[in-house]
């Protein structure tokens, strides 16, 4: 079977998305596609909250938007090395790049 890429754009805050936020990118990466996750608007605050350790673990690529730190104060915050920085500009490649794009 082919690998997909899957390419899942968290913009909710961990209150308004709640604990499922991530239930859709798990089930993939349960049958082992390629899972990428961008976190951006008020996504980026799962960086505050603290990224379920599951999601870590399963999830091959995880960026977040420097244009939705920016915006909300968190440009100086201090990444974990497992999140790379995206400029808004790549989104559409990013968005062209997968074979399904899931919005949360």
């Amino acid at each position: 079977m082919k690998l997909k890429t899957f390419l899942f754009l968290q913009r909710q805050a961990p209150l308004a998305a709640g604990p499922e936020a991530f239930d859709l990118a798990l089930t993939a990466a349960v049958f082992d596609q390629e899972v990428r996750l961008m976190l951006l608007d008020d996504g980026v605050y799962w960086l505050l909250a603290g990224l379920p350790e599951l999601v870590r673990e399963s999830v091959e690529t995880i960026a977040v938007e420097r244009q939705s730190l920016e915006e909300r104060g968190l440009a100086d915050l201090a990444l974990p090395a497992f999140v790379s920085i995206e400029d808004r500009a790549a989104l559409p490649g990013l968005i062209a790049a997968a074979d399904l794009v899931v919005g949360g």
